[in-house]
Parts: C-alpha cells; sequence; structure tokens
C-alpha cells in the first residue's frame, strides 16, 4: 500500500504494524450499491422487461469500470514488478466522502517474480480458491498470473450492469467452480448488447476478460484503452445527437 500511494486510485495508508495499517477515512462502500439486496435471484422472478436492479446511469457505470481498471493497472504496471491484487470483487473499491474511488485490501497481494534468464515473470500457485468469483485457472489449481485480476474485473463489469451477482441462480460455491472450471460463463441476457451504446460495449469488453485461456485474455492495459475509447466515442456520439 505504501508504494502505491502515490496513486489516486490507491487508498492513502498512513502507518503499519505487522500485519494492521492505519488509512484514510473510506466511508462508503460500492458493492452495496451496485448490488443491493442479496443479488441472487430466480430467472423467473426478475422483471420481464430487462432491467439493471441498480440504480447507476450507463455514463456512471462507464466511468466506476474506467476507474477500478485503471486502479489495477497502477498494480499491474508498478514500477518495481507486477502486483497482482489476488482477490478482486466489488467490495475492495470504496468511496471518499467527496467521492473518489479507492481500491484496497491488498492482504493477498502478491509480487511476482521475475526470472532475468528467461526475461518474462513466473507464474505462482496458491492452491484451490474458494467463492465464486475467481477466474478459472485459480479453481482448477493452475498456476497464476495477473491475469486473475482481469477475470474478476469481468465480474465487475457484470454487477455493474445488471446489479446481481455472476451465477445468481446458483447458491452453491461448488457447483459454479465446477462449471467455470469445464469453461462455462455466468448467463448474459443478449438484450444488455441491444440497450445502449455503452452497454453494448461493456458487454463486449467483459467477455474479452472472460476468456478461459489467461494467455488469450485481454490484458488490464488493453481493457483500460477501450475503456477510454468506449468514454470518447460516447461522447462524441451525444455531441452529434446519434442514438
Amino acid at each position: 500500500m505504501e508504494r502505491l500511494t502515490g496513486s489516486p486510485r490507491i487508498v492513502d495508508v498512513y502507518s503499519h504494524c505487522g500485519g494492521s495499517v492505519w488509512v484514510e477515512a473510506m466511508p462508503h462502500e460500492m458493492e452495496e450499491i451496485i448490488v443491493p439486496g442479496e443479488g441472487m435471484a430466480k430467472q423467473k422472478d426478475l422483471p420481464k422487461e430487462l432491467t439493471p436492479l441498480n440504480h447507476y446511469t450507463v455514463e456512471e457505470k462507464l466511468d466506476i469500470s474506467l476507474l477500478m481498471a485503471e486502479s489495477l493497472a497502477d498494480l499491474h504496471g508498478f514500477s518495481d514488478g507486477v502486483v497482482v491484487h489476488d482477490d478482486v470483487q466489488l467490495a475492495q473499491w470504496l468511496r471518499t466522502n467527496d467521492g473518489r474511488l479507492k481500491l484496497g485490501d491488498f492482504n493477498r497481494a502478491e509480487v511476482m517474480q521475475y526470472d532475468e534468464k528467461k526475461g518474462e515473470y513466473c507464474t505462482y500457485y496458491n492452491g484451490s480458491g474458494a467463492g465464486n468469483y475467481r477466474a478459472p485457472e485459480e479453481f482448477d489449481k493452475g498456476y497464476l498470473n495477473e491475469k486473475i485480476d482481469v477475470f474478476s474485473f469481468g465480474n465487475n463489469i457484470y454487477s455493474l450492469l445488471t446489479g446481481l451477482w455472476v451465477f445468481y441462480e446458483i447458491d452453491d460455491y461448488t457447483s459454479v467452480q465446477k462449471e467455470l472450471i469445464k469453461g462455462e460463463l455466468a448467463y448474459v441476457d443478449p438484450r444488455w448488447k441491444e440497450r445502449t451504446f455503452i452497454e453494448t460495449k461493456l458487454v463486449e469488453l467483459m467477455e474479452k476478460c472472460w476468456v478461459y485461456d489467461p494467455m488469450e485474455r485481454i490484458d488490464i492495459f488493453e481493457t483500460v484503452k477501450q475503456l477510454r475509447e468506449i468514454k470518447e466515442e460516447h461522447e462524441r456520439r451525444k455531441a452529434n445527437n446519434i442514438e
């Protein structure tokens, strides 16, 4: 945290002792606003008309997605080596009283080792992951790199779009993990691609984050680039009254 304090997108730390830190006040949780209520539902109980269950505008969802991606890029692009957050989920982003969005909670962070002979970063091993928000290679006890953060970031986009958790009908982590290992992804209603320009583009980007093979998965820097391009194109379309 101390090494990343220079970023306006990372929670500021003022002191530490062992595993405890004293940080700036971050009074507002993003998770409870992005996914109001339980975030779980049966398909038959959802509104027939496609409606997000949170109250952000599409522009706000794009801005939040961009800020989240930029904060992860601060870790993956850290000057002294790649830092993997290793626990990307909505609860890790908080807001200050003046509205600034920041990333924190680095208790699982992994500083990747660098192989000077091969000229590349080394993958690492965590064993089997828990929950249902992680990349499939984490559940399959695979060797990992920073792309696990990108897969989970795709889950953040999903919840921003819908107001629901991924696999919102399945309340059993083991079942979800088995589906992910097999390459099955959370259901995305195809109508999300037909609502607005921003939502269409966010779904397309989310699907790139969810690519099964981490070597083929988009990285966080290209993710940031595409989000900025979506924002620029949206502003252009808005200025020209293009729906």
